[in-house]
């Protein structure tokens, strides 16, 4: 659910921003001279640079100026950062090496690498998991 979530937020902020771009594009047709020229006439020179310059200026400083504004997206459980289901009613966490919380039955990577058992573990816990292995 998390990666729709970022894949609606994307598409949000590239559509307000293309927004942005059409009103400004919209605001150098003014700027542009329509009057049809018949072949070997002189095109009249480009009269408004100066003005054109600022609309893309002030486009471009929009676009900075841009933030979201997305209303939240609740979560109901889901996955934690290793893809293994959260575990709600959990309140006792352990401590790795490091000084980070890790969830019950979940050992750190040098407690895996050395045979140290995870912590809070019980018996025959993520056995199917090594059997894959």
């Amino acid at each position: 659910m998390h990666s729709y979530d970022l894949h609606f937020a994307a598409t949000i902020e590239r559509a307000e921003k293309q927004i942005i771009l059409a009103k400004y594009g919209r605001r150098l047709l003014n700027y542009l001279d329509d009057t049809p020229v018949v072949p070997g006439d002189v095109r009249q020179p480009f009269a408004h640079a100066h003005d054109a310059r600022q609309v893309l200026t002030d486009a471009e400083q929009e676009l900075q100026m841009w933030q979201p504004n997305l209303e939240p997206v609740h979560m109901h459980g889901g996955l934690g950062a290793n893809l293994m289901p959260n575990e709600e009613t959990s309140t006792v966490a352990g401590t790795s090496e490091v000084g980070t919380e890790m969830p019950h039955g979940h050992s750190t990577k040098s407690e895996a690498d050395h045979g140290a058992p995870a912590l809070h573990q019980k018996a025959g816990e993520g056995e199917h998991l090594e059997a894959a292995i």
